[in-house]
């Protein structure tokens, strides 16, 4: 990362300060609420098992992982053996239901006491029905996460049995599958004002909103690998999201600048008061200011890459405005140029389907 102050700490080695950075991409996000930061420690937990091809598991297909405030008081009624650091002192998961911490780092495990499809069910009766829920699926690869428990419509993450990468292959994909799930269609709380997503009328912040849940999902993604951090300040401005990875030299290293803007045919407003229009030229202006800054962040943090995500909101989005000639121009200024990606977002599911947009 560059660094910010030109002094060194008096009796710290560079090389110590390094190899603590290079942990961070490791840690909890502590910004994302309870039931996202566990659903990310079980991921990389399950992850990292799936890589190493599932060692000392037993036939089972199954495990469970359950957060609940009081771990070792739940374990207990329910006759559990303590466990710790799973990820270090390799416990099996398999066949297993976990109630855990937040970080899946400590609680107590029991044998599965029930088939998988009656594991709802027996959750339900144990008092436990509205816990986040994390079943994982060897067999199938995948990970259904309930974050407000059984009753919650399950979101499906494939279990990757090899490590990501910080590629831009790998960030595009991030980015296409937090758009399929969070904002091609009402999903990312804050986007749409409440009962006005049908006639398009945003949400008062909406790209405070998109970049609040873009964080956990990067973070999600990339665990161990990237770090997606909000609001970086500089001499400039601020930075929406960015990327850092690990580096040999410096521990990490600025590898992504990240700019939101938001394009949208009306102006907040409540139910019962009229939005006002807002005109293509406004939008493109977003845009423009977007390419602006995405550039001369990335040169400011001497990253890889800038990149604008923009989010378009617009009821009619026949005319891509990432095409006019005053967009072109300003990535003109900058070397390399901003990569853009424009992401459609639909009031209603009915009209992402009219829009060609499948599920798949």
């Amino acid at each position: 990362m560059v660094s910010e102050s030109p002094f060194q700490i008096p009796g710290v080695e560079d090389e110590d300060l390094a190899t603590v950075a290079r942990r961070v991409p490791e840690l909890p996000n502590t910004r994302a609420a309870g039931a996202d930061r566990f659903a990310q420690s079980v991921r990389t937990l399950v992850e990292r098992r799936a890589q190493a091809n599932w060692p000392d598991e037993g036939p089972e297909d199954l495990a469970v992982f359950v957060l609940v405030d009081y771990p070792r008081r739940v374990g207990e009624a329910h006759g559990g053996t303590p466990f710790a650091d799973l990820m270090a002192q390799g416990t099996p998961l398999l066949g297993r239901v976990f109630f855990s911490n937040a970080d899946a780092s400590r609680g107590q495990w029991v044998a599965m006491p029930a088939p998988a499809n009656a594991m709802p069910d027996w959750l339900e009766d144990e008092g436990l029905g509205n816990c986040p829920v994390v079943t994982v699926y060897r067999g199938t690869k995948e990970m259904a996460i309930r974050r407000d428990g059984v009753g919650d419509s399950a979101t499906y993450d494939a279990i990757r049995d090899t490590e990501p990468t910080a590629s831009l292959a790998e960030l595009n994909a991030a980015l296409g599958l937090f758009h399929k799930r969070r904002v091609l269609t009402p999903a990312c709380p804050g986007v749409w004002e409440d009962g006005r997503a049908a006639q398009y009328v945003p949400g008062p912040q909406p790209e405070r909103s998109i970049q609040a849940d873009l964080e956990i999902a990067l973070n999600f993604w990339f665990r161990g690998v990237v770090r997606a951090e909000c609001e970086d300040s500089t001499d400039i401005g601020r930075i929406d999201v960015r990327l850092l990875k690990k580096s040999a030299e410096l521990g990490l290293a600025y590898w992504v600048i990240l700019e939101l803007k938001v394009i949208k045919s009306f102006t907040n407003a409540a139910i019962g008061v009229n939005p006002s229009k807002v005109s293509d030229g406004t939008n493109v202006e977003a845009i423009v200011k977007g390419v602006q800054q995405a550039g001369a962040y990335r040169a400011n943090r001497e990253a890889e890459e800038g990149m604008l995500e923009v989010y378009d909101l617009r009821r009619d989005k026949s005319e891509d405005l990432t095409e006019r000639v005053e967009v072109s121009t300003a990535k003109g200024m900058y070397r390399p140029p901003p990569r853009i990606h424009v992401w459609q977002a639909f009031g209603t599911d009915s009209d992402a389907r009219a829009a060609g947009y499948t599920g798949a």
